[in-house]
């Protein structure tokens, strides 16, 4: 399975770098994980890049609809107490910032969870390190590396 943390799934449904890896991989994976915590933070992305004039009005739009019709699809690891105390273990051990570090806890959660490999997926070298010392195999959407 993949956990996608907000830099990949914006990456879903705004072309950018990385993009043509996140499509890929949705099309070989059955199943993908993220955080509840996702939902408000794809918004903000959509919403800066729009604001910011990266995507038009039209693109901005069609983001928010193909996001609200896949949304459900995605396994949503709920912010429960025990995540957010992993989270902050992980602030400790690594210095992550406060959403990076609740996605790698819910991506160890659903880990712990399934009993199967979760391949953390982002873009951010920082959480991506904390995930490999974690013993997370990662996947870089914008460098490609993988381990």
């Amino acid at each position: 399975m993949i956990y996608l943390d907000t830099s990949a799934l914006v990456k879903r449904y705004v072309a950018e770098a990385g993009s043509a890896i996140i499509q890929e991989l949705l099309r070989r994976e059955e199943v993908a994980g993220t955080a509840t915590i996702a939902y408000a933070e794809v918004y903000s992305g959509f919403t800066r890049r729009h604001r910011e004039g990266y995507v038009s009005k039209r693109q901005y739009a069609l983001a928010c609809r193909e996001f609200e019709r896949e949304w459900p699809a995605y396994v949503h690891v709920e912010l429960r107490s025990e995540v957010l105390t992993l989270a902050r273990d992980l602030i400790q051990r690594h210095t992550l910032r406060g959403f990076d570090a609740i996605h790698l806890a819910s991506a160890l959660t659903l880990h712990a969870g399934l009993r199967e490999d979760v391949t953390l997926v982002a873009s951010d070298n920082r959480l991506l390190h904390a995930a490999a010392v974690e013993h997370l195999p990662i996947l870089n959407v914008e460098g490609g590396s993988e381990s």
